[in-house]
């Protein structure tokens, strides 16, 4: 297509080549290129706790994939269902309580928030939201709550390894599918656009993925988000390395997407750079450091002349300048140093250890000149236990360092040929795009910490804490207000790492996790032989987010964990997890209501937890026992008019709170609607009850 472009543009006649770009044109709408997948491929998921009714497409509690079956008719007072395959077949009754609704996505539904709990140790802090539910279903759901006001969307997906690990259509997705690719795009592609909505325009989109399907990824980003700027980011999670036929696989993948003017914030840390990290760079004053410089001298193993016989030479000095002007050749083993010659005119020194035994140094003859011409070496006292005079040198690491720009050279005494190197300023010091840290080690920051704070090994594969912290540290250090997602939450790591990078900075920030309760295959098939089902206590408890999302986050926050134990073991910074941190978490489950009733009025209860967390999820929330014409919660954001004829007391109570930024008005009538949001102060958000919660549904869907 570029070859195109270029030869039509040396078409001298216009209208000739006025047709070639219109019939161009409308060839590139035809024909694809880059990524090509199938896009429409079907996927459903089944919705927990609506009601089995005639009409309504269904699947059975106990089988792995579609077998969706139209319900005809109930009978034996609703407790039967007779139900015919959607591909074809005969009627057969079935128990409802072996059946689930089942929707396909693009089927309008309404889901709302059911609180299921909450952790209060935030004092006045917004609350974060933890979400049990169809992440697709909770993405459209964000639509209508936080649209346009998300700054960092962290997900880690499933990798389609090929290793079951994930469910497309309720079945798990293996090596064998030939589709699994497509799959595994439509399904990315499907949450990733409403996820996109969600976002400030100076956002960031984080998504992190291993070799599996990284190739993919990268193109359905750039098809996705053409605005972005894109980087890819290699994050060494395993150095043991895992064996995979030929190479062994150390590393895996971040991509980060940034909107609009947002960029990364650097700490300290370029995280690549050996041994570099704020304490080494800053001390306890805040005091920029300078680095140690390295005694020639060789010490430890190897150090004597016999050890390392071509490390054995005179180095030259100008004791006037006192400066280090040259290196001779290495003394041959069998001759012995004259202590007292000259080479040159310059004295030689020579390897003296502390016992006047003969040594060696620590680089050789070669490296020792180019490393004074770079001014890299400097001449100490002279020692008069050993006879000598002590010389040091910048070691390797620091010069690397130099090379990296975490060390900088700030000046050079020209006499005595000596740079003075100090490390950069922290602000200034960017991050490289190849991470290496051992705190982002899967095993010790992921595995081992669940361990430590829930007990056992309740969920697979869980992602470093300090990679999560560090990812989102890259973009979010000067946003200690952000509101940050993952749709993909797995065991809560996002909210952990939040919570850590809050505690460094006292900021605000808040989560909203999302994650299904997914139950592992083997123990699904366990259940499904004692006749307990999805949707069932004993069938839910044993899913990631009872297990390990819920506890996990407790704990975090709690110091305890779920039997009331201590949480034994800390951070690598030395904080205890017994000691929790300061913040504030309710717990949710994605239920889906009658659209019906909403429109009736008769959900308010239901629908109240979305306009709560819309208002910035802060405060009390608690619906009325009895009929009011308004809700004005005193240490919340929002207000909500019940009862339009008392539109002028709700307008006064509503100016006399400045802290109000979120206003629902309950009324039938889009006329009543306008003209009681123009009263309104402008500062203030303001949406039409129930029709835009009912709209957004039908046109996220």
């Amino acid at each position: 297509m570029g070859r195109l472009d270029d030869l039509i543009d040396e078409v001298k006649d216009p209208g000739l080549r006025k047709e070639l770009l219109s019939a161009l044109s409308d060839m590139k709408r035809k024909q694809r290129f880059g990524l090509v997948f199938e896009e429409h491929i079907p996927e459903t998921t089944a919705l927990m706790g609506l009601p089995i009714q005639a009409g309504l497409v269904v699947q059975r509690r106990d089988r792995e994939g579609n077998g969706l079956c139209r319900v005809k008719s109930l009978l034996d007072g609703r407790k039967q269902a007779q139900v015919v395959p959607l591909e074809g077949g005969k009627p057969e009754s079935i128990s409802t309580r072996e059946l689930l609704v089942v929707k396909r996505f693009g089927d309008p539904i309404y889901p709302a928030l059911t609180s299921i709990g909450t952790l209060s140790r935030g004092g006045d802090k917004a609350s974060h939201a933890v979400i049990n539910g169809e992440n697709y279903h909770a993405l459209q759901l964000l639509n209508y709550t936080v649209a346009g006001s998300v700054d960092c969307i962290y997900v880690d997906p499933p990798y389609n390894t090929g290793a079951r690990d994930w469910k497309y259509n309720n079945r798990y997705v293996d090596a064998k599918d030939t589709w699994r690719h497509s799959k595994w795009l439509s399904f990315m592609e499907k949450r990733l656009r409403l996820a996109r909505r969600l976002l400030k325009a100076n956002g960031v989109i984080v998504v992190t993925i291993d070799e599996h399907e990284v190739n993919h990824l990268g193109l359905l980003l750039e098809k996705l988000f053409p605005d972005a700027y894109r980087q890819l980011i290699t994050i060494v999670m395993n150095p043991k390395g895992v064996t995979q036929g030929r190479f062994s696989r150390v590393d895996e993948y971040a991509f980060f997407c940034f909107f609009g003017g947002a960029s990364t914030i650097g700490g300290g840390d370029d995280l690549l750079t050996p041994g570099i990290d704020d304490e080494d760079t800053v001390n306890e004053n805040g005091d920029v450091k300078r680095p140690r410089w390295k005694g020639l001298l060789r010490s430890g193993t190897n150090a004597r002349r016999q050890d390392r016989k071509a490390m054995f030479y005179p180095v030259l000095i100008d004791t006037e300048r006192r400066a280090v002007v040259g290196a001779g050749d290495p003394l041959p083993f069998e001759e012995q140093p004259d202590f007292m010659s000259k080479v040159d005119g310059f004295t030689a020194v020579w390897p003296v250890r502390k016992d006047k035994s003969l040594g060696n140094w620590g680089v050789g003859a070669i490296t020792l000149r180019q490393l004074i011409k770079q001014g890299y070496v400097a001449l100490g006292e002279f020692d008069e236990k050993r006879n000598t005079w002590a010389l040091s040198y910048l070691g390797k690491e620091a010069r690397e360092q130099i090379q990296s720009g975490v060390l900088e050279i700030v000046s050079r005494d020209e006499v005595r040929n000596v740079v003075d190197v100090q490390y950069t300023e922290q602000a200034s010091r960017r991050m490289k795009t190849v991470w290496h840290r051992s705190r982002h080690d899967a095993g010790v920051g992921g595995t081992d910490v669940l361990r430590h704070l829930v007990g056992g090994r309740p969920f697979s594969f869980a992602k470093s804490v300090y990679a999560v912290h560090d990812c989102l540290a890259a973009v979010l250090r000067d946003r200690p207000d952000a509101l940050i997602l993952d749709f993909f939450a797995g065991s809560g790591t996002t909210l952990h790492a939040t919570a850590m990078l809050n505690a460094s900075d006292d900021g605000r920030r808040r989560c909203i996790l999302v994650t299904n309760n997914e139950v592992e295959a083997e123990v699904a098939a366990r259940l499904h032989k004692s006749g307990i089902y999805r949707g069932e206590r004993e069938y839910e408890e044993h899913g990631v987010f009872e297990m390990a999302t819920r506890p996990r986050i407790e704990a975090v926050i709690t110091g305890h964990r779920a039997d009331g134990s201590v949480v034994p073991g800390e951070h690598i910074d030395g904080r205890p997890f017994a000691q929790g941190f300061p913040e504030n978490v309710e717990f949710f489950r994605v239920d889906y209501l009658d659209p019906d009733e909403v429109d009736l009025g008769k959900q308010f209860e239901a629908i109240l937890p979305s306009l709560w967390l819309a208002a910035g999820g802060k405060g009390p929330r608690t619906a009325p026992e009895k009929k009011i014409d308004f809700l004005l919660p005193e240490e919340s954001f929002f207000a909500i008019l019940l009862n339009e004829s008392k539109f002028e007391k709700f307008r006064k109570n509503v100016a006399l709170r400045n802290d109000i930024t979120h206003v629902w008005l309950v009324t039938d009538s889009e006329e009543a609607y306008a003209e009681m949001k123009g009263q309104l102060p402008r500062r203030v958000y303001t949406s039409m009850l129930y029709r835009d919660y009912l709209r957004n549904f039908q046109i996220t869907s």
